[in-house]
């Protein structure tokens, strides 16, 4: 069998890898993407491993955000056993942190940089640890290792989740490019993906940038946030709902004398992940001098080449104010800018597809890389027709678009995620009753928008509330 991995991002190289491992010696399996990677959204992540502390309030009310939360606490649990896959694949040494990713844990700090949605959320992250019995404690933030904020912006409490960690991504993508290089049975293309061609319902022909084809037996569609260009230039019939760019910039500093062991990070807010600082070490037992600091996010029908001077200046900003005041000492290293494959309802896009030979993976937003271990597994079990869990075709790519709110709670959310976003940005309201008259003006304008779309019954995803508004998403 000649297997085609479209992509070389973090689901299509862990594909590859579990596929690599099954394969006979007269298969191949052909892995295209460019060298280059620009737009990664592995490489520009911090890859941190969390679940937990990802909810947030009424995150966990519907049975399908349950099972999401489900396969998220399921793949952390993988990534300790694929690292140890990966090492004896290339004879190197291990790149997680004490046993594995969350040896050191997770700090989740409650500041008050923002509005009392982050309470909201750091109590819903408190609550979910409490009802899935997963380890963690309350903690003094004054206990946090090289945790030192500026006082105004010091955090009242905080919380360790001891087995919530994180990796250094782009050591994870050196370490599978080795790996997948160790198999005779693998070879890689270097080259973007143009279009699909197909014929009596199978794809037959891939075409690549500078004038390349390939062909093989089946396909996997894993380009990230590229997907819905291909798939409008292949015309293939397929009806796969659009996949945005959720374009998001991170910073990497150097600091020698703030250099962390744990990650620190805030709730969710502002329709974002909120503020997090993450050790960022260079190689295996070397000690660690860099940081990543992240992360922006705003939606894009297109491609975005650059990172805005917004993100850059906001993240530097708030790593000084509320990790650590010593970061104004600290080197600048590069701006990171990764495109995440964010669809139009925000859940991923996984599994089979109409032609018969393609399976598509994509979707993933900001959860690609922690995913990835349980991911590859289900795709190779799809490629070799195996039973897989019924509820994953909650997730299939041609399915209908999931509309997982009422109208009352996406516009709630909306509104709320809006105002905590300007009040991390320095919203200072006059000593009236301006935020009141603030939230009603967002309220109206959801309202309205809700309307236009024809929005009734249904609520508008917050993220996706841009997309909607100028005709992007289609209803």
């Amino acid at each position: 069998m000649h297997t085609v991995i479209l992509g070389n991002g973090i689901v299509a190289l862990t594909t590859g890898f579990r596929l690599a491992k099954r394969a006979a010696a007269d298969d191949i399996i052909t892995i295209v993407g460019s060298k280059l990677r620009n737009g990664s959204a592995t490489l520009a992540a911090a890859a941190m491993l969390n679940s937990f502390a990802e909810v947030e309030a009424g995150s966990l009310e519907t049975e399908i955000d349950r099972y999401r939360f489900e396969l998220s606490r399921k793949a952390a649990r993988m990534w300790p056993e694929f690292e140890r896959d990966l090492v004896e694949g290339t004879q190197t040494r291990p790149v997680g942190h004490a046993d594995g990713p969350g040896g050191l844990g997770t700090f989740i700090i409650n500041n008050s940089a923002a509005d009392d949605l982050d309470d909201e959320n750091y109590d819903a992250i408190a609550a979910a640890l409490e009802e899935f019995k997963e380890p963690f404690e309350s903690v003094s933030p004054k206990d946090i290792p090289n945790y030192l904020p500026e006082q105004k912006y010091r955090a009242s409490r905080a919380l360790l989740i001891k087995n919530e960690g994180w990796y250094n991504p782009r050591l994870i993508v050196e370490l599978l490019d080795a790996a997948l290089s160790n198999f005779p049975q693998v070879r890689f293309v270097d080259g973007n993906v143009l279009r699909l061609e197909a014929k009596d319902g199978r794809v037959d022909t891939v075409y690549l940038t500078g004038g390349q084809t390939l062909a093989g037996d089946e396909y996997i569609l894993a380009t990230g946030a590229t997907t819905s260009e291909i798939l409008e230039a292949s015309n293939l019939g397929v009806n796969v709902q659009r996949v945005f760019y959720g374009v998001g910039v991170s910073i990497e500093l150097r600091s020698l004398d703030a250099a962390l062991v744990n990650c620190i990070r805030t709730p969710n807010r502002g329709l974002a992940c909120g503020v997090y600082a993450v050790p960022y070490p260079q190689a295996p037992g070397i000690e660690n001098d860099r940081v990543i600091i992240g992360a922006s996010n705003f939606i894009s029908p297109t491609r975005y080449e650059y990172g805005r001077v917004t993100s850059v200046e906001s993240l530097m900003k708030s790593a000084m104010e509320q990790i650590n005041s010593n970061f104004y000492r600290a080197d600048f290293v590069r701006a990171n800018i990764g495109w995440r494959p964010t669809s139009q309802d925000t859940y991923p896009l996984v599994g089979r597809t109409s032609i018969q030979n393609l399976i598509i993976a994509s979707g993933t937003k900001r959860d690609g890389f922690h995913l990835s271990p349980l991911l590859s597994e289900m795709i190779v079990s799809l490629l070799y027709r195996e039973n897989v869990d019924s509820r994953w075709s909650w997730f299939a790519p041609e399915r209908e678009v999931i509309r997982s709110m009422t109208r009352d709670q996406a516009v709630s959310k909306a509104v709320r995620h809006q105002i905590n976003a300007a009040y991390q940005h320095g919203f200072a309201p006059a000593k009236n009753r301006m935020p009141q008259q603030v939230a009603q003006m967002y309220r109206d304008a959801v309202e309205k928008l809700h309307d236009q779309v024809g929005a009734h019954d249904w609520g508008i995803p917050p993220e996706m509330l841009d997309m909607y508004r100028y005709g992007h998403a289609k209803v």
